[in-house]
């Protein structure tokens, strides 16, 4: 059996220890990406049109992906900062997310594979993957919280505005599988299920703001 009792104090070595851990695996994760582009033979590297002709759907799922991961990197690292401690609970929680963050590689590889661009399956694998990752990371704050593992908690309508822009991004990419799955009918490929990832850019803006109000209200 598993010790869920267990709790490491903030700036102790057992949960800077943690935290290493934690952000090992993202770099990891990180690294792995680059093996998603996979470029072959002598005229790919002819000329720059060639190269991107060739493996610019891979180039785009790596660079999309390596935000991504970094984002969800430096967003553990925020919330873990508001912290007092890790339990078992937790520390499962987080390992949970990373779970989800070392699959993207894999994920990244099919999205961005010019001979699978006609099918809706990887894009909508991939959404999922991203969709996934940051709803176990929300799940691993909520249960914080509820353990009381959490410094200067928010309350009220501030709590549930940072929750809603929280679960925007999800939403988003949740959403984009039937778009997958409909723009392959209709034009052949699932770039119309990635453009739709671009609506992020004038959601997150409008509910961030949002959040901000609330939290200073």
């Amino acid at each position: 059996m598993v010790n869920m009792a267990f709790r490491y104090e903030k700036e102790t070595s057992s949960y800077d220890r943690a935290l290493s851990f934690f952000d090992a695996v993202y770099g990891f994760a990180l690294t792995l990406l680059v093996t998603t582009i996979h470029v072959t033979g002598i005229s790919t590297w002819q000329s720059l049109g060639a190269f991107l002709d060739s493996n610019g759907n891979q180039l785009l799922s790596f660079a999309i992906s390596f935000v991504l991961i970094a984002v969800f990197w430096r967003k553990n690292h925020e919330l873990l900062a508001q912290f007092t401690a890790l339990d078992g609970v937790t520390i499962w929680a987080n390992i949970c997310v990373m779970s989800f963050v070392v699959f993207l590689p894999f994920t990244t590889r099919a999205n961005g594979d010019p001979q699978l661009q006609h099918l809706p399956l990887p894009t909508a694998i991939y959404a999922f993957n991203v969709a996934a990752a940051i709803i176990a990371s929300i799940v691993m704050y909520q249960i914080a919280l509820k353990r009381g593992l959490v410094d200067n908690v928010l309350r009220g309508r501030a709590r549930w505005a940072q929750l809603i822009d929280s679960l925007t991004t999800p939403l988003v990419f949740l959403l984009s599988i039937p778009v997958a799955y409909l723009a392959v009918s209709m034009t052949g490929t699932a770039v119309g299920a990635k453009l739709f990832w671009l609506v992020l850019f004038v959601i997150r803006p409008i509910t961030g703001r949002w959040a901000e109000r609330e939290k200073g209200a």
